[in-house]
């Protein structure tokens, strides 16, 4: 399997299952990451990991990839997810849905994530 599908099958595992430091781990220094909500770009790994203790402080995320397709450039792999989003107590707050995620790469980390919905 291509090391980049692995690190990404990774990562939603550690999204998945709350895993914030070990999802850091996986990210460039200089990681530029989507606040959906806000319509902003995170850039650098404090801000990406206040957002989403926010997000899980009051939302049970879930992210799940079901196929890889080739990116833009040779750097980028496109990762199809699909996503359910729920409440703390267990009440849906958006239906599973299909999304896009556009990743690239340097140095075998994830240095940019761009949501394509």
């Amino acid at each position: 399997m291509d090391a980049r599908k692995a690190l990404l099958i990774d990562a939603y595992r550690r999204f998945n299952g709350r895993d914030v430091e070990g999802l850091l781990s996986m990210m460039t220094d200089d990681v530029e990451w989507p606040d959906v909500p806000s319509q902003a770009v995170l850039r650098n790994k404090d801000e990406i990991r206040a957002y989403w203790q926010g997000q899980f402080a009051v939302s049970d995320p879930q992210v799940v990839p079901t196929d890889f397709e080739p990116g833009r450039s040779a750097d980028e792999l496109v990762a199809v997810v699909e996503q359910e989003v729920r409440g703390l107590a267990g009440e849906v707050l958006v239906d599973r849905r299909e999304i896009r995620h556009r990743y690239s790469f340097r140095d075998g980390l994830v240095r940019r994530m761009v949501v394509e919905d």
